[in-house]
């Protein structure tokens, strides 16, 4: 079986497609947009900040035995000070 030389897609005209189908993308990504782009930054970065948060505390399970040590902790540095032993 032989493959004629135009038979195929050529990699030049499949890169040069990719890039002006990007830049049209972009371009209507740019007009159509409801903001501004340092409203738009501030929305984004105000909702990656958020997101980052909630994965922290999910993530991050609360270990119930350091807490009772630092509510401990603090239980008796405010009797010591009642008592005023600091």
């Amino acid at each position: 079986m032989r493959r004629d030389a135009n038979s195929g897609l050529d990699g030049g005209l499949l890169v040069m497609g990719m890039l002006l189908g990007m830049a049209t993308g972009a371009l209507v990504a740019l007009f159509a947009a409801p903001k501004s782009g340092r409203e738009f930054r501030d929305q984004v970065s105000e909702t990656v900040t958020e997101t980052g948060q909630q994965i922290k505390a999910t993530v991050t399970p609360a270990d119930p035995v350091a807490e009772s040590l630092a509510e401990g902790k603090a239980a008796a540095r405010r009797r010591r000070a009642e008592l005023g032993l600091e």
